[in-house]
């Protein structure tokens, strides 16, 4: 199947809000869970050696360059140095996408779909030095399978050296099934194919793993929903975006009604909660979209994550192409 067909699986997904309290989740490298004391046990840090630079958020270049996963080290390497950890699924789902290329900066890459978690939600495992061959794409995964061996693939400005071998790891929510048509219309992406498809990285949202990964079992809804706003857009639609369709639960109002939208950011630029304004709502921007509300106290990590311009006032690049991948399609 091409990754530029929407998965039947994320079809799936808008009807199987999950019915359970808690996911059930596995560590997802050989490493045993229950042997970590502190965060130098488990992460990989950068070049840099610092331990943080292997964690979420804005780790990398001195405060200057995001990191949406975790990187989690080996614990078994051959005489080569090369590492033996093999990598499983952490939750059960299906899987989405299948990259056996070192093509881009997740190099060799496996995406799942977890439709009946208690929101929709995928995880990625990048930088793989092979992928299982049994994995076939819309194929059911159990939690705890192997998908692959663990390495140090990737396409990026800087290389990954095998000493620096680890798994990047990313939980977090799809932005839009129009997606191929936003990144066909940028100007800069003219003569670069979008290789991904839907599974692209610019079509992915990422949120801290750890309160997933440091639990047998998590609620990936309430892990979303703690996340803090930190600043808020308003849209006007006639149409559903997808988001709304594919994430009911992070949805409140009269959605079927709805003239627009008020949506309330986390810092790194996932929309976490969505009210349905109607016709005669104050809030309706004039135009499309505009930057509502921003909580003050955030402004530099915002700036920094460009949410936010730099004079703090105007909408920053990222946020800018978030919202526009979101209504994408969208009247």
């Amino acid at each position: 199947m091409s990754p530029r067909t929407l998965p039947s699986l994320l079809l799936l997904g808008c009807l199987a809000v999950g019915d359970l309290s808690a996911t059930e989740i596995t560590w997802p490298t050989s490493l045993d869970r229950s042997t970590i004391r502190s965060p130098e046990d488990y992460l990989q840090p950068t070049i840099s050696g610092k331990t943080e630079s292997a964690t979420f958020g804005m780790v990398r270049e001195d405060g200057q360059r995001f990191h949406e996963g975790v990187d989690i080290k080996p614990v078994g390497r051959n005489a080569a140095g090369e590492p033996l950890d093999l990598i499983f699924s952490a939750m059960d789902g299906q899987v989405a996408y299948l990259n056996p290329n070192a093509n881009g900066p997740y190099g060799k890459y496996v995406v799942l779909y977890h439709p009946r978690a208690e929101i929709p939600a995928y995880t990625l495992y990048a930088h793989l030095a092979k992928l299982d061959p049994g994995l076939k794409v819309n194929d059911p995964i159990a939690r705890g399978k192997v998908i692959g061996l663990m390495g140090h693939t990737s396409a990026g400005v800087d290389a990954i050296t095998k000493d620096r071998s680890h798994l990047h790891f990313e939980v977090g929510v799809i932005l839009s099934k129009n997606f191929n048509t936003w990144y066909a219309a940028q100007a800069e992406n003219r003569g670069s194919p979008n290789l991904h498809g839907l599974w692209n990285g610019q079509n992915l949202m990422g949120m801290d793993p750890m309160p997933v990964l440091q639990h047998t079992q998590a609620n990936l809804l309430e892990v979303l929903r703690s996340q803090k706003t930190a600043l808020t857009v308003t849209m006007r639609t006639s149409q559903k975006p997808y988001f709304v369709e594919l994430y009911p639960m992070l949805v409140q109002g009269d959605a079927a009604h709805a003239a627009g939208w008020y949506v309330e950011f986390s810092w790194q630029g996932m929309p976490i909660r969505w009210t349905a304004l109607d016709a005669s709502s104050p809030k309706l921007p004039g135009n499309r979209w505009r930057l509502f509300e921003v909580d003050q106290s955030l402004r530099k990590i915002l700036v920094q994550r460009k949410m936010l311009a730099a004079d703090t006032k105007r909408p920053g690049e990222l946020l800018t192409q978030n919202v526009e991948v979101l209504l994408s399609g969208v009247r």
